[in-house]
């Protein structure tokens, strides 16, 4: 419980300061994958995630808990559908199955909100509403972070292979890296909802909190160093470069 207490605001203060950060990026870029991924981090991470923990872990919110959550996984899915579409926009810029893939991902993370409407605000229990509010929101989660992972890790192996010859930049590989790592644990935060609702568990069983608190703290931090990496972060890899 701990590593909780820790992990999650953690999380949520990393996410809330690299968006802030990145969206002012954007608005000297006006590019798209720096507006998506800062609109991102606010919105998902920093409001997302904080209202589902008020409402569902805290119960801090008393008769608008269900409001609170159908606001956090709007908020999240949303920030899902960006993720797709930054994976999209860097890595597969001209690429007609990525495009498909992100519309298909937004479709089914916009079925996972109604659906999450119905199980929190209306109550439903059983039928359409109530069964893609409990499984729609976390295996969009699933399908698209496993995608941010996929491609920023195939791009950092392809970067080590090319720096055996003498080519690329070993802190761009390192960021990718990172990137894959990050975007994978929380892709290992939704399959471990999934795999507890599997087993009839719609809240986190104690047992796994430890554990997706830690996938948590390695996505804070690891996010923190893909995209704005310390000085003495940098250096290291310009030493390694330069020997």
């Amino acid at each position: 419980m701990l590593l909780g207490t820790v992990a999650f605001p953690v999380f949520v203060a990393v996410s809330a300061v690299l968006g802030v950060r990145l969206l002012g990026l954007a608005s000297r870029t006006r590019r798209l994958p720096e507006l998506a991924i800062g609109v991102n981090f606010v919105l998902a991470g920093g409001i997302g995630y904080s209202l589902l923990i008020a409402a569902e872990s805290l119960r801090v919110m008393g008769s608008y808990a269900g409001l609170g959550s159908f606001a956090g996984v709007t908020a999240i899915s949303i920030g899902a559908c960006l993720i797709a579409l930054f994976t999209q926009a860097v890595f597969r810029p001209d690429n007609d199955t990525a495009i498909a893939a992100v519309v298909a991902l937004a479709c089914w993370l916009v079925l996972g909100v109604a659906g999450s409407w119905s199980l929190h605000v209306v109550g439903a229990t059983e039928g359409v509403g109530a069964w893609l509010g409990r499984w729609a929101p976390n295996v969009g989660m699933l399908l698209t972070y496993a995608w941010a992972s996929a491609e920023p890790l195939r791009y950092s192996a392809m970067m080590r292979r090319r720096a055996r010859h003498g080519f690329g930049n070993p802190l761009v590989e390192n960021r990718m890296l990172l990137w894959g790592v990050g975007t994978a644990a929380l892709a290992g935060v939704a399959l471990l909802h999934l795999v507890a609702q599997l087993f009839g568990h719609y809240e986190l069983p104690e047992s796994l909190v430890g554990v997706v608190s830690s996938l948590v703290l390695v996505t804070a931090i690891t996010e923190w160093l893909a995209f704005f990496p310390p000085g003495v972060y940098r250096r290291r890899f310009g030493a390694a470069a330069a020997s």
